[in-house]
């Protein structure tokens, strides 16, 4: 496949990188982020837009405008939006809310997204009948680079998470709302974590329910898969990490459970697990460096639901886009969106991540708008694989890897970041907010 810029190029469009740089970070309900030098700005009521551009291959030339209204309707809440046309036909359309505060109870918040938008020229590896691989499965753990169906693709999707916070750990207590003060990206004051193993005295402990619609349609009848779901997933999910946004140490577990209410065929239905462990270990600072940290990360999904039947078509499966997928954003970047998905899925992440003492950034008066705090660089390896069925053996005995560099920043109170990953299909940048992990 070679060369390809992910956000600009497929589903998971710049705006994104662009509207998240200027703007709040979208999730860790329940917090504040004060930057030494501007506390009295961490909970002050602002107005932030910008226009963009840019090109790429599904959008053409592609402008928008990403808007937002912080510390609105509470202190730690956000009003987020963005629009963004191209010239080739493309679109993109987003609304939503981060730490919104639900009425009448106090550790309960919801965080609504809501969008719309139809992309050109879109690869999706769906179907077991594109042309030149006939009774193959593209997406399938051996399948071709080059099995995928080529389209344009609209795409809606509407989602509201529901997070409650335990009053356990760090969730102790009547005052719910922490505030992280960091200086040049490094916490100095109000970690929620990494103080001890145990849940009652350390981190935040929250369980999350999240009803969600999302439908895509391709202008292309040659497909067999399902492309929407009504689903709900349960999850309990334990943050203890010192600082959430750029961790220098402790850990986050989750476990979720997903369940799609689409009965009306064969492929509606399905059910799946999902289990995540993330690990932070602080390096302590080096040579020319003022922070160094060791992160890992385990992923697996499982879909107990999908069989195949008599003539070897898969039921009760989800879409590409959920369940037991890799490649993209955030697993395997070295590879295109949902470039995997299968039954199950596990992938493993290691990241060495440096803060340099020089940040020369900091001192552009041309980026002043941006209010960058600071930046970071990173190298990372991950090795992942689907499989038809649930065993350490069937899940292990053809892992694909890949590998890349990363530039990452905080620009106003967002952690952004800018991966150049490599594997055996080529090369791939990925612009995106917040770390991988």
């Amino acid at each position: 496949m070679g060369y390809s810029q992910g956000l600009m190029k497929k589903t998971h469009p710049l705006f994104l990188f662009v509207l998240f740089a200027f703007l709040p970070f979208w999730v860790h309900a329940q917090s504040i982020t004060a930057v030494e030098g501007f506390e009295d700005e961490a909970s002050k009521r602002a107005f932030n837009w910008l226009p963009y551009g840019f090109f790429s291959e599904s959008f053409g030339l592609g402008l928008g405008v990403g808007a937002g209204y912080t510390a609105w309707p509470h202190p730690e809440s956000s009003i987020l939006g963005a629009a963004t046309v191209g010239t080739s036909g493309s679109y993109n359309l987003v609304l939503g809310g981060s730490q919104l505060r639900f009425p009448g109870i106090k550790r309960l918040y919801v965080e609504p997204l809501v969008m719309t938008a139809r992309y050109q020229d879109q690869f999706l590896y769906v179907g077991s009948k594109n042309e030149g691989f006939e009774g193959k499965r593209a997406g399938a753990n051996d399948s071709d680079a080059d099995n995928y169906l080529e389209a344009t693709q609209w795409d809606n999707r509407v989602e509201i998470e529901f997070k409650f916070l335990l009053p356990i750990g760090h969730g102790r207590g009547d005052d719910i709302i922490n505030t992280y003060t960091v200086q040049n990206g490094v916490l100095t004051e109000g970690a929620t974590g990494a103080e001890s193993w145990n849940p009652l005295e350390s981190g935040r402990t929250s369980i999350n329910i999240t009803p969600a619609w999302r439908e895509q349609t391709l202008e292309n009848d040659d497909f067999e898969v399902p492309l929407q779901t009504r689903n709900v997933t349960v999850g309990i999910e334990r943050d203890n990490r010192d600082f959430p946004f750029n961790a220098s140490r402790g850990s986050y577990q989750s476990l979720s459970y997903q369940k799609d209410f689409r009965n009306s065929d064969a492929l509606g239905g399905w059910e799946a697990w999902f289990g995540e462990l993330d690990w932070a270990f602080d390096v302590g600072p080096g040579p020319n460096a003022i922070q160094r940290v060791l992160a890992f990360n385990f992923w697996a999904a499982y879909v107990p639901t999908w069989e195949t039947d008599a003539e070897g078509n898969p039921t009760k499966r989800p879409p590409q886009f959920e369940g037991a997928n890799l490649g993209g954003l955030y697993r395997m970047r070295g590879y295109e969106p949902e470039r995997f998905h299968d039954k199950s899925a596990v992938v493993y992440t290691a990241e060495y991540r440096v803060i340099p003492d020089w940040q020369p950034i900091k001192e552009m008066a041309f980026l002043e708008w941006a209010q960058i705090r600071y930046w970071q660089w990173a190298v990372f390896a991950e090795a992942g694989q689907v499989s038809p069925s649930w065993s350490v053996s069937d899940l292990h005995d053809d892992l694909h890897v890949d590998a890349g560099v990363s530039l990452r920043g905080m620009f106003y109170k967002a952690v952004l970041r800018l991966d150049v990953a490599v594997s055996e299909e080529g090369s791939r940048v990925v612009a995106m907010y917040g770390h991988p992990f």
